[in-house]
């Protein structure tokens, strides 16, 4: 004790009179252990609990799947269906619900209809179904675009597809 410090050797001194014995020890490092494998007791296992989670992933996947479809279906983007009006000789591909496209150039006669000249990107080609060159996607094509008075997009005509 001669190279500690005469003011630990207080401490020191508490210290090793609270100091716990072997027999304390040992009952502590076995409760401890007891604690720890309690702690690790694997729970019944249930054998037919895997395939009914299977059942079920499997289920709520189909759905999923199932879902997306129909909402990819039920979107009406144009597409090859999207053709110009024959008898509106306007050369306009139409991106409203016919009906709304022809109740619009019926009004148009008595309302405002707006032509808004602008460039697409090449690639919106493909979302009309019409022709698309992947090779020249980031050009652009001159087009016109059919407005109605409250500015929503009723149809586009394409000027030139060609540089």
């Amino acid at each position: 004790m001669n190279d500690t410090p005469d003011w630990l050797r207080p401490a020191r001194a508490e210290f090793a009179r609270l100091r716990p014995d072997a027999a304390q020890d040992a009952a502590v490092l076995a409760a401890l252990t007891r604690q720890l494998h309690a702690l690790h007791v694997a729970p019944p296992v249930d054998e037919h609990r895997w395939p009914r989670r299977l059942a079920w992933a499997s289920g709520a996947l189909g759905t999923t799947a199932a879902l997306l479809l129909s909402a990819l279906l039920l979107l009406d983007p144009p597409g090859p269906h999207a053709t110009p009006l024959a008898n509106a000789g306007s050369g306009f591909i139409p991106l409203v619900p016919e009906p709304e496209f022809r109740a619009a150039l019926a009004a148009g006669r008595s309302a405002a209809v707006w032509l808004q000249p602008t460039e697409l990107p090449r690639e919106r080609l493909a979302l009309l179904g019409l022709p698309f060159d992947a090779a020249r996607a980031d050009e652009f094509v001159r087009a016109e675009l059919m407005l109605n008075p409250l500015g929503q997009v009723l149809a586009v005509r394409l000027l030139e597809t060609h540089p």
